[in-house]
Order: C-alpha cells, then structure tokens, then sequence
C-alpha cells in the first residue's frame, strides 16, 4: 500500500511577526520556519503504520518555494521514503481550491490508497485541503481524526473529534484522505542516520507545466479567495483591579455584574 502526506512549511511560532508595509500579510523578514504542527502528526501516524507493516512506501508532498524543501527534508529524514516538490512562482496567492487541484494533478496517476494531511495549517487556518482534494479524488474523507485502525485490506477506522469529548467513529473504504488532528499520537524525531540517508533519498520538483496546468487555471489570477487586509486585533479597553479584603471584592464584583449584566 502506497500511502502519501501532505505537509506545509510555515512561520515557526517562535518568530518575532510584524504587518507588512503594503497590510497583507507578515513581514517574511524577520520569520524563520518549520513543518506545519498539524503535519508532523500525519506523518508520524503514516510512519507508524509502516513499522507495522501496513503501509509498504510514505511519500511526502509540498505546494510551495525553494524553501519548502526544508519541510520535505524534515519527513525524509524522519522517514518518508521519498517526496514530491510542486514549485512555480504563478502559484503565490493561489487559493485553497486551486491548490488541491494542482495537487491532485501531481498525485492523480500515483496509485495512493491512503492519503493523509494536518487537520489545518499554523498559518492560514483554512482547514480546506484535506477535503477539496477528497472531493477531486471522489475519494471518501474523514478530518480531525484522533485514531486510525485496518478492520481489513480495504477498510480504515477513523474516530473522529467532534467537539465536548465527543468522538465519531466512520468506516472508510480504501483509497481515502484523512486529515488529523494534534495529539493523535507522538511525533518522533530524525536520528542522525536518518538525516543522512535523507540525502539520498529521491525528490521530484515539477512546475505547472510538467502537470498540465495553466496559471491562468491555478494562479493568483484565478483566486477566488482573496485577502483584502491583514492586521493584529484591535486592543479592548484594560481591566479594572479591585481592592479590599475578599469579602469587599466578591461583594463589589458581584454588585458590578447585576449593574452590567442584568444577572445575580
């Protein structure tokens, strides 16, 4: 079984952020960056499913720059077997449902039977990849995953995170993609015999032409998400520390409560 994840470099959340000058996104100066959070979790349950003998090849992909690379070298080393780098400067600012439709262009003839992806992105948070490239795929999908189990060859357990410690389990019939939620598992590290071996590991960069696709199809262009401005919320007004022995607080607090809230 051929088994594919999907990974994204973003800001690493350690980076010092500031609004752009143009207010459209952050200052890409000052950041530095890392696999998306989400990802790591993906891959680790695809590796996982390897040493158990369920998943014979894990290949890693990425939508993004020259460095991009580093998150594809980030799975190598931890143990992807190979990966796929789709790069073409028409792609900068392209939207969620174009770039599900270039990756489904380079995986279409792949033959994958379980495609897996982060339940969302650090940066962006559109939570949308997983389920358009499903949709493309006509293949059944499952997010927010937090356990993943074979009932047989062809069928994969998913228990689901709804929200409130509520859990939904689905049956999916193999090829599916299923995106996964933190915690789903424990992340393992690369081992410097990995990070050496990740050197030789194949990575196949294609552009829009090598998939067939046009700019003008995939491209900023044709976006039909756009960002029209980026900025920090705005500050709300700054608390109020009461003073007085415990039993003045409550009875203030509580006489301030039934002025502005109508309650108590």
């Amino acid at each position: 079984m051929k088994a594919l994840v999907l990974v994204k470099n973003v800001p690493d959340a350690n980076s010092v952020f500031r609004i752009a000058s143009d207010g459209m996104w952050v200052d890409t100066s000052s950041l530095s960056y890392a696999i998306n959070d989400f990802d790591r979790y993906a891959l680790e349950e695809l590796l996982a499913l390897k040493d158990s003998g369920k998943v014979e090849e894990v290949v890693a992909l990425t939508v993004g720059p020259q460095e991009a690379s580093s998150a594809l070298r980030t799975c190598l080393a931890t143990g992807a077997d190979r990966a796929i780098h789709v790069k073409d400067d028409a792609l900068v600012g392209c939207d969620p449902l174009s770039l599900a439709r270039v990756i489904h262009a380079a995986i279409k003839d792949e033959g994958f039977s379980l495609i897996l992806a982060g339940l969302q992105a650090d940066d962006d948070n559109h939570t949308q990849i997983g389920g358009l490239l499903a949709g493309l795929l006509d293949f059944p999908c499952a997010s927010a995953a937090m356990s993943l189990n074979f009932q047989d060859e062809t069928t994969l357990r998913v228990e689901r995170e709804l929200g409130n410690n509520e859990l939904q389990v689905v049956d999916l019939t193999l090829p599916a993609v299923v995106t996964v939620q933190t915690g789903i598992n424990t992340p393992r590290y690369a081992s410097l015999k990995g990070i050496m071996a990740a050197k030789k590991k194949p990575v196949a960069t294609l552009g829009l032409a090598d998939l067939g696709l046009d700019a003008a199809e995939v491209g900023a262009s044709a976006a039909k998400l756009r960002t029209v401005g980026f900025a920090p919320p705005s500050k709300g007004k700054g608390a109020e520390i009461l003073s007085g022995s415990p039993e003045e607080i409550a009875t203030e607090l509580i006489s301030r409560i039934r002025e502005n809230a109508g309650v108590l």
